[in-house]
């Protein structure tokens, strides 16, 4: 079950002078965090579909990447979005 939570996100935060425009800044936001046991990729150039399993539901999505081709799996990973992920079924534990 995702949870709302608070995050310190970075983002880019340049400033007027040369040795200030790889400055860096930090935030609270909240978000939904999922704890994943784990995630398939599948990358076609520019983007990836990703599966994800949480405690027997599978959730999908679409995603920006540099991958050109090819698919991974990873486990045991927290992940945190600005909305919810679509629901897509069921998974194996």
């Amino acid at each position: 079950m995702p949870q709302r939570t608070e995050v310190a996100e970075r983002y880019w935060c340049p400033g007027y002078w040369p040795w200030q425009w790889a400055d860096t800044c930090t935030r609270i936001v909240t978000k939904w965090c999922y704890d994943f046991q784990w995630i398939k990729e599948n990358d076609w150039f520019f983007f990836s579909y990703l599966e994800g399993c949480e405690n027997g539901t599978k959730y999908c999505w679409y995603a920006f990447g540099f991958g050109l081709f090819g698919s991974g799996t990873y486990y045991n990973i927290r992940l945190c979005f600005g909305s919810q992920k679509s629901n897509c079924g069921k998974c194996g534990r």
